[in-house]
């Protein structure tokens, strides 16, 4: 069975998220949007993407995870590229797609979508930081599992 670090899970891809997100903001400047438009439109989409993780209302209608299981005896922990590659579906990749698509027609759309990768990375880290480093989940089945030290 491998397992995922709960905290290493968002550690890991932010990286990602950050360097894509500013990617898209370079090519929608490239494509010709002003210099102001594009940070103003990333900056809104980082402030509201860590306000929403945060804040997020649906959260309340989620279901609530099970008790934490011992880690079990056959549990391995997946590489971190490994839990990074995971983690890019489908929010950072998705919003990439949206963001190759409208970097010419929308400069400007682009670098908020671009905004919003990098605000997914910010978000993640800052919730990461919050997260207790010996928690791990099955994505498969969604577990919650302990290792103890």
């Amino acid at each position: 069975m491998t397992l995922h670090s709960l905290r290493g899970h968002s550690l890991y891809v932010a990286p990602i998220r950050v360097a894509l997100g500013l990617v898209w903001v370079v090519a929608a400047r490239i494509a010709g949007a002003s210099s102001t438009s594009v940070w103003l439109a990333a900056a809104t989409a980082v402030f509201a993407m860590v306000f929403l993780y945060f804040n997020d209302p649906r959260a309340r209608f989620l279901p609530r995870r099970g008790e934490v299981q011992p880690f079990p005896e056959d549990g391995v922990i997946a590489s971190p590229a490994q839990q990074a590659f995971r983690a890019l579906f489908p929010s950072t990749i998705g919003v990439s797609v949206l963001a190759a698509i409208a970097v010419v027609p929308r400069p400007v759309l682009a670098a908020f979508l671009g905004g919003i990768s990098a605000g997914l990375g910010v978000a993640g880290v800052v919730g990461a930081l919050r997260t207790a480093p010996d928690l791990y989940y099955d994505p498969r089945r969604g577990t919650l599992y302990r290792r103890e030290a």
